[in-house]
């Protein structure tokens, strides 16, 4: 049995609908984030409200990134001055979830970006070339 041909418009399009996917389920994520606040919002200091702001920005970063990759308008790899946008994604990520943190109640709540920024992590590694100092497989 011979192996299939590699297609790679059908890798293209695979890859635009799991970046697709991967900005819905963070849209998702602040969606609940959203009802939980909405929820408990009578209990919430000064702490919790800079949570809530840092994390619901970072959420939209991570959201915007992902729509802006499957528009093909960036890829996770566009350098940005030194670093890359899936390097500011992994920023993004640290800061949602330890400013889930400051929000009673919600401890671990942000871990949920986890899947879709995983997701991505997967994507921008695939077939990305090797560096100098690896060797070729």
């Amino acid at each position: 049995m011979a192996a299939a041909e590699p297609n790679p418009e059908r890798a293209q399009r695979t890859t635009i609908r799991v970046l697709w996917g991967c900005a819905v389920l963070t849209a998702f994520i602040g969606v609940f984030l959203v009802a939980d606040i909405v929820k408990s919002s009578d209990r919430y200091g000064s702490a919790a409200w800079v949570g809530i702001a840092l994390a619901g920005l970072a959420i939209l970063a991570l959201a915007a990134l992902y729509v802006a990759c499957g528009l093909g308008r960036v890829t996770l790899g566009t350098k940005v001055g030194p670093t890359n946008l899936f390097q500011l994604s992994a920023i993004c990520l640290v800061i949602a979830v330890g400013a889930d943190i400051l929000i009673p109640g919600r401890d671990t709540g942000s871990l949920a970006l986890l899947l879709p920024w995983g997701i991505t992590y997967w994507i921008h590694n695939l077939n990305r070339p090797p560096a100098d100092d690896e060797p070729a497989s």
